[in-house]
C-alpha cells in the first residue's frame, strides 16, 4: 500500500484544526500517511507566542476557544480527548488573583477559580495551542509519520504526475501528493505612504533622537525604542492597538487600581504619551457583561437568516439574472429588523408578535449605534474627545447592564448572532462588485466595532488613561499624516468645524495587521506561486477585496482559472472569497459558518476520498495509542 505525503504550511490554529481532522480520519481508515508540517516555529501558537507578556488578552472567552470540535460537530469525533482553553486551564491549575492568572497546584484553593467567560492573557492560549499540537501527535494512528520541518516554504511546483514539491528555504524539497495552505498573518509591501513615512524617520533621526517609526509593532519589543519623553501616535484602534497602549502602560510599570465602578490608572512615569487615531477615531464598544445569548430573542435569528438569505438570491436570479445581491437594498433591511427585534424585546420586556416591523425608536438607536458621527460636526478637538469619552462611559454602563437589560447590547448580541448569515451573503462574491466595497469599507467596520470588541476591562482602562493624561484621542475623524521638516516630527492634521488641529509627534505606529492581498504580499512563497500562475488573486468583478481565488470546496485557482485538486487554502489566505477568517477556533458554537473545524473537515474529507478512490476503501483502524513522530531540523 503506497505513503501518501500531506504537507500542511502554517502550523497556527488554522493549520492545527487540519493536523485535528487528519488525526480523526487516519484513525478511521488503514492509509499510510507521511503528514510534513512546514512550521519554522512551534507548532500550535502561531501569532500568539507563549512568552507574550500577561497584559496582552485574547478577545473572546476562554471557555468559546477550543481546537477540539464539539460533540456532533462533525462525523468522526477527534483522535483524543480535548478540551476548551477554560478546561484546560483550571486543569493545569490557573486561577485568577485580581487582574492576574497565576498557576498553581491543580488542587489549590487560593484565588479564584477561571469562569468560561473569562478573558485569558494570549500567552495562555499560545500554551494551550501548544499543548493541543503534542496531544494530537501522541494519539497518531500507527499508521501516520509526522515530521516537522523547521523551515518556511520558498516555493512550490507541480510534476507531470500532478503532484507538488514544495521547496524550503534550506535547500530542502518536500515531494507531496496532497497541500494544505494554511500559513496565517502575514506582511504586505511598504506602500507609498509608509515608505515615505519610513525614510522620514530615518533620514531625521540625527535631528530628533526620539523619531521613530514601527510598521509592524511585534514582536512588541521594538516599542524599547520609544522613549518616555516621547509624543507617540497609534495608528488604529483594534486589538493590536490595544496590545501597543498596554506594553507602553503596564508594561512600563503602570498599574490599575479600583476605583468605584470602574478603575484608575497609577503611572510609573516610564509612559510616553499617547495619540490614539484611525479612521473612524472611535473605539470598539465592550462586550456585555453576560453571555450574548441572555438577551431575549437573540439566541437564534428570526429575520436575516440563511432561509431568507437564500429566497432573496433566488429572486434575484429570476429578476436580474443574476445571484448577486445589493447589501443595502436586499439585506439591510432584514438585518435591522432583526436588531430591531432584539432592541424592542429588552425595551418592552416582553417579545413582539411575528408580524413585527421596526419602529422609528429602534431604528434611530440602531443607527446611533452603528453611526455615532453621522450628521455630527465637533467645533474642536477638545469637543470631540469629550464626546468620544461620554460615549465609552455610556457604553460601559449598557455593557454592565448586559444584553438582556440594555436594548443596545441586545441589539449588538442579536448582530454577533448573524455573523454566520452575514458571512454566507458575503462569501464567494455574494454582493454585487460595487456593494461589497461599500460593505467592506462602511458596513464591516461598524458591525465590528459594534459586536466584537474587547472585553468591559479594556475600556474602563481606556478611559483611565484619558483621565490620567497618559493618553488622548485624535481630534476627529480621517486624520492625515504629515511631516514637519523643520522640527523633524510627524504632524496629525485633523480637519474641525474650527479649522484643522495639529498634533505633532515624535514616533508613530502602525498598530494594524496587513490584510492579505497576493499581489501585494512581501513573502517570497506567495510571490513564487504568483509568479507560476499557481494561484491568482480573487476579484469578485473588477474589485479585489484581498485572498487567493478559490473554489466552493477550498481549492486555489491558477492563473488560468484551473481548479488544483489536491491543493487547499484556509485561513487569512483567502479573506476576499472567504468572510470573518480571522476568527480564532470556536468549534463549541456548533454552527457551520462559525467554525474553522468545518471547514478542516471538509477539506480533510475529501482528501480521504481521494485516497479511496486510487485504492479502494480502506479497512477501518483499530485505535490505539502512540505514534512514530519526529521533529527533524533538516
Amino acid at each position: 500500500m503506497k505513503r501518501y505525503s500531506v504537507t500542511i504550511i502554517g502550523m497556527g490554529p488554522r493549520g492545527l484544526s487540519i493536523l485535528e481532522r487528519l488525526a480523526a480520519f487516519a484513525r478511521a481508515n488503514a492509509c499510510l500517511l507521511q503528514v510534513n508540517l512546514v512550521e519554522p516555529g512551534e507548532c500550535g501558537p502561531g501569532v500568539h507566542g507563549v512568552h507574550l507578556p500577561p497584559h496582552l488578552l485574547c478577545n473572546t472567552e476562554a471557555g468559546l476557544l477550543s481546537i477540539f470540535p464539539a460533540p456532533g460537530a462533525v462525523e468522526l469525533p477527534s483522535a483524543c480527548a480535548g478540551a476548551t482553553l477554560a478546561e484546560w486551564a483550571r486543569a493545569q491549575g490557573y486561577r485568577r488573583f485580581g487582574e492576574q492568572v497565576h498557576q498553581l497546584a491543580p488542587d489549590a484553593t487560593e484565588g479564584e477559580a477561571l469562569d468560561d467567560n473569562a478573558f485569558l492573557p494570549r500567552c495562555l492560549l499560545g500554551r494551550y495551542l501548544a499543548w493541543a499540537y503534542r496531544t494530537l501527535a501522541s494519539a497518531l494512528a500507527p499508521t501516520v509519520r509526522l515530521t516537522h520541518l523547521r523551515h518556511r516554504a520558498i516555493d512550490m511546483f507541480q510534476q507531470p504526475d500532478g503532484n507538488f514539491v514544495v521547496e524550503l528555504d534550506s535547500g530542502f524539497s518536500v515531494n507531496s501528493d496532497f497541500v494544505f495552505l494554511a500559513s496565517g498573518h502575514s506582511r504586505s509591501n511598504l506602500t507609498d505612504e509608509q515608505a515615505w513615512c519610513r525614510k522620514f524617520a530615518q533620514d531625521h533621526a540625527r535631528y530628533n533622537s526620539k523619531l521613530v517609526y514601527i510598521r509592524h509593532p511585534y514582536p512588541l519589543g521594538k516599542l524599547a525604542a520609544l522613549g518616555s519623553d516621547a509624543r507617540v501616535g497609534i495608528a488604529g484602534m483594534g486589538l493590536t492597538a490595544h496590545d501597543v497602549v498596554a506594553e507602553l502602560t503596564v508594561g512600563r510599570g503602570g498599574r490599575f487600581v479600583a476605583a468605584g465602578s470602574g478603575v484608575r490608572y497609577v503611572a510609573s512615569g516610564h509612559e510616553p504619551r499617547l495619540l490614539l487615531f484611525s479612521r473612524s477615531c472611535l473605539p470598539a464598544l465592550a462586550r456585555a457583561a453576560e453571555p450574548d445569548a441572555c438577551a431575549p430573542g437573540c439566541a437564534a435569528p428570526r429575520f436575516f437568516t440563511h432561509g431568507a438569505l437564500a429566497a432573496l438570491r433566488h429572486a434575484a436570479v429570476q429578476t436580474r439574472a443574476s445571484a448577486q445581491l445589493d447589501f443595502d437594498r436586499d439585506l439591510l433591511p432584514l438585518l435591522m429588523k432583526e436588531l430591531g427585534y432584539a432592541w424592542r424585546c429588552v425595551q418592552e420586556g416582553t417579545a413582539p408578535g411575528p408580524r413585527y416591523t421596526p419602529g422609528a425608536v429602534e431604528l434611530a438607536g440602531i443607527d446611533a449605534l452603528l453611526f455615532p458621527l453621522r450628521a455630527r460636526t465637533f467645533d474642536s478637538g477638545a469637543a470631540f474627545t469629550t464626546f468620544v469619552t461620554c460615549l465609552l462611559a455610556d457604553d460601559l454602563s449598557e455593557a454592565r447592564r448586559g444584553s438582556a437589560a440594555s436594548p443596545a447590547k441586545a441589539a449588538a448580541a442579536a448582530l454577533a448572532a448573524a455573523r454566520d448569515v452575514l458571512r454566507d451573503a458575503v462569501e464567494q462574491g455574494g454582493l454585487s462588485a460595487a456593494s461589497h466595497r461599500k460593505y467592506l469599507s462602511v458596513y464591516h467596520p461598524a458591525f465590528n466595532r459594534v459586536a466584537y470588541g474587547p472585553p468591559g476591562a479594556r475600556n474602563e482602562q481606556l478611559l483611565a488613561l484619558i483621565e490620567a493624561g497618559v493618553l488622548d484621542m485624535a481630534s476627529g475623524p480621517n486624520p492625515a499624516v504629515r511631516i514637519d521638516e523643520e522640527l523633524s516630527r510627524f504632524a496629525l492634521h485633523t480637519r474641525t468645524g474650527g479649522g484643522t488641529d495639529v498634533t505633532c509627534l515624535d514616533a508613530l505606529v502602525i498598530a494594524r495587521m496587513d490584510a492579505f492581498s497576493p499581489e501585494t504580499n512581501d513573502d517570497d512563497f506567495m510571490r513564487n506561486l504568483l509568479k507560476r500562475g499557481t494561484v491568482r488573486p480573487f476579484y469578485n468583478g473588477t474589485f479585489h477585496p484581498g485572498g487567493l481565488d478559490i473554489d466552493a470546496a477550498g481549492h486555489p485557482l491558477s492563473r488560468a482559472g484551473r481548479v488544483i485538486p489536491n491543493v487547499w487554502a484556509s485561513g487569512c489566505l483567502v479573506e476576499g472569497p472567504h468572510y470573518f477568517t480571522q476568527v480564532l477556533p470556536r468549534p463549541q458554537r456548533q454552527t457551520p459558518g462559525e467554525c474553522q473545524v468545518q471547514d478542516a473537515d471538509g477539506c480533510v474529507r475529501e482528501l480521504f476520498a481521494s485516497i479511496t478512490g486510487r485504492e479502494g476503501a480502506p479497512a477501518p483502524a483499530r485505535p490505539r495509542a502512540g505514534s512514530a513522530v519526529q521533529d527533524a531540523l533538516l
